[in-house]
């Protein structure tokens, strides 16, 4: 993962103070990173995704595909796909969906904004509305799969 990590920091065009201050490590961190002395955190993958979100994390972290993400993001193939067409009844992006999955999708009318109710100790709070900004699915062989939403 370092020499990968190597390759995205040259890539960019950037020196190791650099890139550590974009990644908001410290470039002492980064060296023991490319030395081998440590391994990269989930931290320091997570600010390299937050700052390059174009970059491929498979890539990154397991070497596979390329070094940036072409695909569209899974959001819009979803929104793409028919029901019962193979992509919808299979997966997108290895998440599988179910035939009439998107048929039980709220519509963007149906989703309200407006603040909720929170009751504690049978006190009514209001509660601002969230938005759903990243979902991170972890599986057992130590990857994971980061799907961010639009902004």
């Amino acid at each position: 993962m370092k020499d990968r990590i190597n390759a995205l920091m040259r890539h960019m065009g950037m020196s190791q103070k650099d890139f550590a201050n974009e990644i908001c490590i410290s470039p002492g961190t980064l060296s023991s990173i490319f030395s081998g002395r440590n391994k990269p955190t989930l931290n320091t993958l997570n600010n390299i995704h937050e700052r390059f979100p174009e970059v491929n994390m498979d890539w990154l972290m397991n070497g596979k595909g390329e070094m940036f993400a072409s695909a569209a993001p899974v959001s819009q193939q979803v929104e793409a796909a028919e029901v019962g067409s193979p992509v919808a009844s299979s997966s997108v992006s290895g998440i599988p969906i179910q035939p009439g999955f998107i048929d039980h999708l709220p519509s963007p009318q149906q989703v309200s904004p407006q603040t909720s109710n929170l009751m504690m100790d049978g006190k009514i709070f209001d509660k601002p509305s969230r938005k759903i900004a990243e979902i991170r699915v972890f599986y057992d062989d130590g990857t994971f799969e980061t799907f961010s939403a639009k902004r």
